[in-house]
């Protein structure tokens, strides 16, 4: 144990790097608990996405002048991995502390007490767990969503395993949902080393930055030395399902998935051997590995594997949601109903990998990183310990629909009117053509460009490099392989006044659109859009000509309803 006499320099790749003693960065405490916390939250295996949460007790001066000590506590909802001192919300500790002595408090009455006991109305929202680093009696707290030690408490012998490891040093705390109860109990244990939470992750803490910072970082190791000595070793299998079956999956998901809100499918091929395993349905099912991974995607992934059977595949998921939901609607706080959207945001296609699905190609790849932590996770309890534990379905309902953290979620920015949409624009010659496609990005639609046209869209790509994708000619089959392959699918084509299409491509792009349940579109701002001389039968494929006398943007964004 360290004891507060730190002399690690860094941590690197699993390796502690022994040089000079270790120190946290910084000239000022709030600096330093800005250092230390981005330290915890690079890396991903500790915390991801807004989740986890630190804090430091710190002398300051108030508004008359009286030398007080506030809680430096992360705002609800800020990244660990990006903060900065502007994102840590001060509360009056000594305003904090009475609460310890009551029996019981309520979500609402806790929010509303940190409202009255903060430095400055003008701050972040605290973290919900804000009264749990309060009632440590210790300067310095970090709370970490461990995939590893998350692995050890999601089976039924957790509080066993945790003493094995970890020794009993280190206290264990059964699942209780974040908030008042949970502060009250951690309390208890200020004595110990530290503590784990089940289905939750690990509280450390210190007197300096250092200590509780590496306690998290020894604990972490010790829990991934014990899963890796352990775990059964299986045969891998990498078997990948051929292009044109992955294609017209692929095509059939999007297209079941953005029947309410368009959505970007992406692939992440890393989880392939967790895809194709034979146990692939528990993985999906089993429960995640900690509490925020059930608000960002969902309780359960899909698992499908026949495009054939897509549709019906994700109706069953949507009518289990509904199930659920339907079984303890009785739980539903008051003002909330069942989520507007219940379909799959996250799912493992055996041959494939894992699908990830977003109104933005940043999205659909947020929820593949944390699909992966929490299906990693549940692979090494199956391989650790045969059985899982997670939590019940009661439990689950309170965290999808606990008014606390969706409140972090709905923090977010107002969805752009063609979120999710996809364009393969063939042509841009010209500065018109050149504000269509600037048009269609501030919209939120995401766009292969097929133009020869590329010097002077260097500043767009520049601003909007996940939603482009660029070709150095005007190869439309190219141009839908890379629709499919980065974005999922295919929506509409955008023609400049010097693109053509053969009847060859139109039918292909009619295929692309029909396999996804969709009607694309194929639009021009000029009159001689097809380079044809026959009639199509295009059942899927609406083409529009946009007046010329329009300005473009009014054109193409009045035909696509905006």
């Amino acid at each position: 144990m360290f004891g507060g006499q730190c002399c690690f320099n860094d941590y690197v790749g699993g390796v502690f790097i022994v040089n000079e003693r270790f120190t946290i960065q910084g000239d000022s405490e709030i600096s330093k608990l800005v250092n230390r916390s981005r330290l915890l939250g690079k890396d991903s295996s500790l915390v991801l996405y807004g989740g986890g949460n630190t804090s430091s007790k710190i002398e300051e001066t108030d508004h008359l002048g009286r030398k007080r000590t506030v809680l430096r506590i992360k705002g609800s909802g800020c990244d660990l991995r990006t903060i900065t001192e502007q994102d840590f919300s001060g509360l009056y500790l000594q305003e904090l502390l009475p609460l310890i002595n009551l029996d019981s408090m309520s979500d609402e009455d806790m929010v509303d007490y940190l409202g009255r006991c903060m430095v400055s109305a003008a701050e972040r929202r605290p973290s919900i767990e804000t009264l749990l680093h309060a009632f440590i009696d210790a300067l310095h707290v970090d709370h970490v969503h461990s995939d590893a030690i998350c692995t050890l408490t999601n089976h039924e012998n957790a509080e066993e395993i945790i003493k094995e490891v970890f020794g009993e040093d280190v206290a264990f705390v059964p699942y209780c949902r974040p908030g008042f109860t949970l502060s009250k109990i951690v309390q208890q244990f200020s004595g110990s080393y530290a503590v784990v939470l089940e289905h939750h992750g690990l509280v450390t803490w210190g007197n300096t930055h250092e200590e509780s910072y590496l306690k998290t970082i020894e604990l972490e190791e010790k829990a991934k030395e014990y899963i890796n000595s352990h775990k059964l070793k299986k045969e891998k299998n990498l078997d990948t399902l051929k292009t044109d079956t992955r294609t017209s999956l692929l095509l059939r998901l999007r297209g079941q998935l953005s029947q309410k809100q368009k959505q970007i499918i992406t692939i992440d091929e890393t989880q392939l051997e967790l895809a194709n395993r034979r146990d692939v349905e528990k993985i999906a099912t089993g429960g995640r590995s900690t509490l925020e991974h059930i608000l960002r995607i969902g309780k359960d992934s899909l698992v499908i594997s026949d495009s054939d059977d897509c549709k019906q595949t994700i109706q069953s998921y949507r009518d289990s949601y509904t199930n659920f939901f339907n079984q303890f609607q009785n739980r539903l706080p008051k003002g909330f109903d069942m989520h507007e959207n219940i379909d799959p945001k996250v799912g493992l296609i055996p041959g494939v990998g894992c699908f990830g699905a977003g109104i933005s190609l940043a999205t659909a790849k947020r929820n593949t990183d944390i699909a992966r932590h929490s299906h990693e996770a549940m692979v090494n309890v199956l391989d650790l310990f045969i059985t899982t534990k997670n939590l019940t379905e009661e439990e689950v309902f309170d965290i999808d629909y606990w008014p606390l953290e969706l409140y972090k979620l709905n923090l977010s920015p107002t969805v752009p009117n063609l979120a999710g949409y996809i364009f393969a624009f063939f042509g841009i010659n010209n500065d018109r053509e050149e504000l269509i496609l600037e048009k269609l990005l501030k919209k939120g639609a995401h766009v292969v460009v097929a133009s020869t046209y590329t010097e002077r869209l260097s500043g767009i790509l520049n601003i909007y490099k996940t939603q482009v994708v660029l070709i150095e000619d005007n190869h439309v089959e190219e141009a839908i392989q890379k629709a499919i392959l980065h974005y999922g699918g295919l929506d509409g084509v955008i023609m400049g006044e010097n693109a053509a299409l053969s009847n060859e491509q139109v039918n292909r792009l009619n295929e692309v659109f029909e396999t996804q349940a969709i009607t694309g579109l194929i639009i021009t701002t000029s009159e001689s859009l097809l380079n044809t001389d026959g009639n199509h039968e295009l059942n899927s494929t609406s083409i529009i000509h946009a007046s010329g006398k329009q300005t473009a943007s009014e054109g193409i964004l009045s035909i696509l309803g905006n």
